[in-house]
């Protein structure tokens, strides 16, 4: 079996790389086994000297059932550019500015440009009145209101995406742009996910003159709509009957096509904890649209900073996450992150971490999941202000700058990377003809 010319490189450049940051410990060695063990790239290393490049790997879970199932899925698709495969990360505000996730989208999409997959859910953040991600845009018409999950004093309906856009007006509209990225990204399809289908609002579709939009009322009370061809934006109007009384609840629209692929959902919501998702009556019932794969968590942080954190408590309400996921997909590979070193009002180190990283490893035990241990790469306890002084956290020392956030999509991707290469290692030999 041959892998695709665009895949083998990146895949011979990343396995240079293992051997760039062995060979300068062991320069004899002939075994990949041992090269995966020493400090993947030297030059990074020095770049950075506060990472813990000897912890950038997945932990935990190895042999988990559900990871070599989905690695056999990612090779298939990759190598023959059979099926779609789906990505969702969860997170608070790390996510919802969707910088890291983003860098991983990218790379991951761009391993091969025959496998693109697509661009996956999508929310008017900015109609919602709170911070975008930059890799698209949001133009509206319409008086709109945000709500949510995460915030106690918001009452409302929420789905898998944990926030919820509403308006009462008559006429309203949406206009999804793309941009930022190194691939285009198309449509063909979307799955809109509202209450359009529960109240009197009716839905336009916008399209190109040669282009045509179908719209499908689907029996479970969510709207699918079919365009003639690919395109770059999406645009919809929203109209209501001017006596109505009701009110449109936008939870969010997933994008589609038919490419063969990789769909990298993120779901961050600033301010999410375990019991902002409890909130979300919808959320089982709307999860299926995305069809996980793969579900990366990186909620936690938010949780470990209250002031009655307790272990049990913690575990309780990450263990009823998972069940979700795991009702919605038995199969689904687990990704649980550690969170990052971080302190309470820029002055109390927040030191139930280290309690939070022991119950992510019991979980991950039980799960069948995968850890990537954040905490431990910044260099734990304290190193919040370590990576503050080389201009990878903000001042808050709990988010990270620009820099730092791709820093870490960059370190993720490599443990990934890493962990799979492991596993097509076991299947068949890397060094071949």
């Amino acid at each position: 079996m041959n892998l695709p010319a665009t895949f083998l490189k990146s895949t011979l450049f990343l396995l240079t790389l293992f051997v760039m940051g062995s060979s300068m410990a062991q320069e004899d060695s002939a075994d990949p086994n041992q090269e995966y063990d020493q400090v993947t790239d030297s030059i990074n290393a020095a770049k950075h000297p506060y990472v813990n490049y000897n912890l950038n790997h997945f932990t935990a879970g190895e042999n988990s059932v559900t990871f070599n199932q989905y690695y056999q899925d990612f090779d298939r698709m990759i190598r023959y550019g059979i099926g779609k495969m789906n990505i969702i990360h969860f997170g608070g505000s790390h996510i919802q500015a969707d910088i890291w996730s983003n860098l991983l989208r990218e790379r991951l999409q761009s391993i091969d440009t025959n496998v693109q997959g697509a661009r996956g859910l999508l929310f008017p953040f900015k109609a919602a009145k709170t911070n975008r991600p930059y890799s698209y845009s949001v133009d509206w018409t319409g008086e709109w209101e945000g709500q949510r999950s995460s915030y106690n004093k918001h009452q409302g309906t929420w789905g898998a995406s944990g926030i919820t856009a509403t308006t009462s007006d008559s006429l309203a509209s949406m206009k999804f742009t793309f941009h930022q990225s190194p691939i285009p990204v198309k449509t063909k399809s979307f799955t809109l996910l509202t209450n359009i289908e529960r109240n009197s609002y009716e839905l336009e579709v916008i399209a190109e003159d040669d282009n045509y939009a179908q719209i499908f009322h689907e029996p479970n009370g969510y709207t699918r709509v079919e365009y003639g061809f690919e395109v770059d934006s999406i645009e919809i109007i929203f109209r209501k009957p001017k006596d109505s009384p009701d009110e449109l609840q936008f939870y969010g629209l997933v994008s589609d096509n038919y490419r063969p692929g990789l769909t990298y959902h993120s779901i961050g919501v600033n301010g999410s904890r375990f019991v902002s998702f409890q909130r979300c009556e919808l959320f089982e019932e709307q999860l299926p649209f995305l069809k996980p794969d793969l579900v990366i968590l990186s909620i936690g942080t938010n949780d470990s900073s209250e002031p009655d954190y307790d272990s049990t408590t913690y575990q309780s309400n990450f263990r009823l996450f998972l069940e979700q996921i795991r009702r919605v997909n038995p199969d689904c590979a687990i990704m649980l992150t550690v969170p990052n070193d971080n302190y309470v009002r820029r002055k109390y180190h927040n030191d139930n971490l280290e309690s939070v990283r022991n119950v992510i490893y019991e979980l991950a035990e039980e799960f069948d999941a995968k850890v990537w241990d954040l905490y431990g790469i910044m260099g734990g306890a304290g190193s919040a202000k370590t990576w503050k002084e080389a201009g990878m956290m903000k001042a808050d020392l709990v988010h990270f700058t620009k820099d730092g956030y791709l820093l870490k999509g960059d370190l993720f991707y490599q443990a990934f990377l890493e962990d799979y290469l492991k596993w097509y290692n076991e299947q068949q030999p890397i060094w071949t003809e």
